[in-house]
């Protein structure tokens, strides 16, 4: 009967961590592998893989674990599946045709480039700029060390702004959040 009361605790455990976590993954996975693969495979197999091994697992505090299985799944798939050509969804934020045009040229140009860096520069980007997580955090999730992390995130922005120097002005913009946000 305790295995059995235990089974569903887990179930439920892994359910609520599924809903409170689920649109963060799907970020993750989309900053990952852009529009070459479905983000929702990506996560939906990471989680698929977790709920099969739910039980070796703590469910009281699973954002770290979830977000680390879908990494390794997006990295996985990067490495090992050929891509396929995804529609790009962009709301509409511009007024004029002209703006929105503008707009969303830009953004794929950013995720274009965004892209073609290495992996594990791309994903060490994603997770410090769109997930805001410190570098402790990225580099338990990335398996790295915080040195190794500073240089991939310097790295990356490096070859970001000589991808893209033609759409914005380097004089600009500020220090990343992740470099305010530095973990104990």
């Amino acid at each position: 009967m305790h295995a059995v009361a235990e089974r569903i605790s887990q179930e439920s455990l892994f359910e609520a961590a599924v809903e409170r976590h689920g649109g963060r993954l799907l970020t993750v996975a989309r900053g990952i592998v852009g529009n070459r693969f479905s983000p929702e495979d990506i996560v939906q197999q990471a989680l698929t893989n977790l709920y099969e091994h739910r039980a070796r697992y703590n469910w009281e505090d699973p954002g770290p674990l979830m977000r680390r299985a879908v990494v390794n799944e997006a990295l996985r798939t990067l490495r090992h599946r050929q891509p396929v050509a995804l529609s790009v969804d962009l709301p509409g934020r511009s007024s004029s045709a002209l703006g929105g045009l503008i707009a969303s040229e830009t953004v794929q140009q950013v995720r274009s480039a965004i892209e073609r860096l290495p992996l594990h520069y791309r994903a060490a980007l994603v997770l410090c700029e769109y997930e805001k997580l410190p570098y402790a955090e990225i580099a338990i999730a990335l398996d790295a060390t915080i040195p190794q992390i500073k240089t991939w995130l310097h790295r990356a922005r490096r070859q970001l702004t000589r991808m893209l120097h033609h759409i914005f002005d380097p004089t600009e913009g500020s220090a990343p959040l992740c470099e305010q946000r530095l973990a104990s």
